[in-house]
C-alpha cells in the first residue's frame, strides 16, 4: 500500500499531491461515514459496504491504505452467547447421525437445527447466527475511534513513512527543539519501545544526533522490532526541526537503497506535538519497569525510587537515558538505573565503555540473561554495576546494588 518511487539508489515516498487531495478526502469521508454507520453490525457488512465505494484503478492503493487505517480504529468482538466451536461439533455430529438414520430420504437441515435449538432452549435463527460467529466477518463493530478526513489523510502520509522504516537496516536522525521536554519525551519514547540507539549531543546546542538500529540489523524478532521503530516516528517528527536518513533493504531482492526525509512537513503540521504522537504518554514505562518501580516503592529504607527525567552525558563519548533514579532521603545522593532489555549485546558494551571512560554519575545497568553478559564486566571499584536478571527484575536485588554502587561512589568522591 506504500506509494514510493526509486530515483537511482534512493527511495522516495510519493505524497498525495494537491490535485489528488480532494478525491482522497472524498474516499476518506466515505470510509469514515460507513464505519460510523455500521457500529453494531458485522465486519462482513462493513467490508461489503466499503467494497461498494466506487474506486478508479489508479486509486486502488490509496483507497486500500485509507480503509486499512479506518479498520485499525475499529474494535470488533465476537457477539455469540454460545460457543461456536462446541455448537458446530454438536450440530455436525447430530447431522451425520440424521443422515445415517434417514437412509434414502432427503436430508432436512432445518429440522436438525430446530432439534438442537429445542435442546438448548434457543430460537433456530439464534443457532444459525452463533454457528460461525467466531469467524472474523461475523464479528460485531462495537466502537470506532475515528477522526476527521484531513486527519486520516495526514495519518496515511505518516503511515507510508512508517512502512518504509519496516525495511530499515539503520536509521540516523538529527533533531532540534526549543523545549527540552521534547527531547526527554523522544528519548523516553525510544526507551519505552526498547529500540537500540545511540544519542550524541551536537556542538553549540544544535540538537542531538540519533543512531537507531533498524529491524533488518537483527537476526530475530524483525517484525516486532520494525513495528516498534515505526511507532517512534511521530515522536521524532514532534521536534521543531528534524531530518531522518535510513539504509534500507527493499523488495523481495532486499535491494540496498537509501531513504531521507526532513520536516516539519506541511501535511503533518496540524498533528505535531502531543496530538501528533499517537503512542504512549511521555511518562509511561515498559511493563517490566513499571512492575519493578511498584515493588521498589514497597520496600523500606532511605532510598526513594522514581521516574528519571535526567540525560546522563559524557561529552565526546555518549549519553544514556536512565529509566529510574534512587534518591537518598537524608543525603540526597542519587543512583540511576537503566534497563537495557534483550535486543543487543552491543548496547551493553557501549554502556560499559561509557563508565570506563569516566561517566561521573552512579548508575546500574539491568541486562537480560539472554544477552550472555557477565556482571564481572564492570570493575567492582567503579561507581557502576551490571545487574543480570533471568525473567523478571527483583526489587531486593536492585536495591542491594543501589546501596553498593552508592557506597563505591562515596569512596570514589572522598578519595
Amino acid at each position: 500500500m506504500v506509494h514510493v518511487r526509486r530515483r537511482g539508489d534512493r527511495l522516495v515516498v510519493v505524497p498525495v499531491c494537491d490535485a489528488e487531495r480532494p478525491r482522497a478526502l472524498e474516499l476518506a469521508t466515505a470510509y469514515l461515514d460507513l464505519a460510523r454507520a455500521h457500529i453494531g453490525q458485522s465486519r462482513g457488512a462493513l467490508l461489503d459496504a466499503c467494497g461498494a465505494v466506487d474506486v478508479e484503478p489508479r486509486e486502488q492503493r490509496l483507497a486500500r491504505g485509507l480503509l486499512k487505517l479506518v479498520l485499525d480504529r475499529c474494535e470488533f468482538e465476537e457477539a455469540a452467547a454460545l460457543d461456536p466451536m462446541e455448537l458446530r461439533r454438536t450440530l455436525f455430529t447430530q447431522a451425520a447421525r440424521a443422515r445415517r438414520e434417514a437412509e434414502h430420504a432427503a436430508f432436512d437441515r432445518t429440522a436438525v437445527i430446530a432439534s438442537l435449538a429445542t435442546e438448548r432452549g434457543r430460537a433456530s435463527d439464534e443457532i444459525e447466527r452463533a454457528l460461525f460467529a467466531d469467524l472474523a466477518d461475523a464479528h460485531i463493530l462495537r466502537e470506532a475511534r475515528l477522526g476527521s478526513p484531513p486527519n486520516l489523510l495526514a495519518e496515511h502520509h505518516l503511515a507510508q513513512h512508517q512502512a518504509v522504516l519496516l525495511r530499515a537496516l539503520s536509521v540516523r536522525a538529527t533533531v532540534w527543539s526549543a523545549a527540552p521536554d521534547r527531547y526527554r519525551h523522544l528519548f523516553r519514547k525510544l526507551k519505552f519501545l526498547r529500540l537500540l540507539h545511540r544519542i550524541e549531543a551536537m556542538p553549540k546546542h544544535a540538537g542531538y544526533r540519533l543512531h537507531i538500529d533498524g529491524p533488518y540489523s537483527l537476526f530475530e524478532s524483525v517484525t516486532k522490532y520494525g513495528l516498534q521503530l515505526a511507532l517512534a516516528l511521530p515522536a521524532l517528527m514532534a521536534c521543531d526541526r528534524w531530518a531522518i536518513e535510513a539504509d534500507l533493504r527493499w523488495g523481495r531482492e532486499r535491494r540496498p537503497l537509501r531513504y531521507a526525509v526532513r520536516g516539519p512537513l506541511a501535511e503533518e503540521s496540524p498533528h505535531r506535538g502531543a496530538q501528533f504522537d499517537s503512542g504512549h504518554p511521555a511518562n509511561e514505562l515498559p511493563d517490566e519497569v513499571t512492575t519493578l518501580l511498584h515493588d521498589l516503592s514497597a520496600l523500606p529504607g532511605p532510598w526513594r525510587p522514581g521516574l528519571c527525567n535526567t540525560i546522563l552525558d559524557l561529552p565526546g563519548v555518549g549519553q544514556c537515558v536512565p529509566d529510574l533514579e534512587f534518591v537518598h532521603e537524608q543525603t540526597g545522593q542519587t543512583v540511576y538505573l537503566e534497563v537495557l532489555g534483550f535486543w543487543s549485546r552491543d548496547a551493553v558494551w557501549r554502556r560499559i565503555e561509557l563508565v570506563h571512560k569516566g561517566l561521573p554519575q552512579a548508575v546500574i545497568f539491568a541486562v537480560s540473561k539472554h544477552l550472555r553478559v557477565s556482571e564481572a564486566a564492570l570493575d567492582e571499584e567503579l561507581p557502576a554495576a551490571l545487574y543480570v536478571y533471568a525473567r523478571a527484575m527483583n526489587a531486593h536485588a536492585v536495591l542491594s546494588r543501589v546501596q553498593a554502587v552508592a557506597a563505591r561512589a562515596e569512596n570514589s568522591d572522598s578519595a
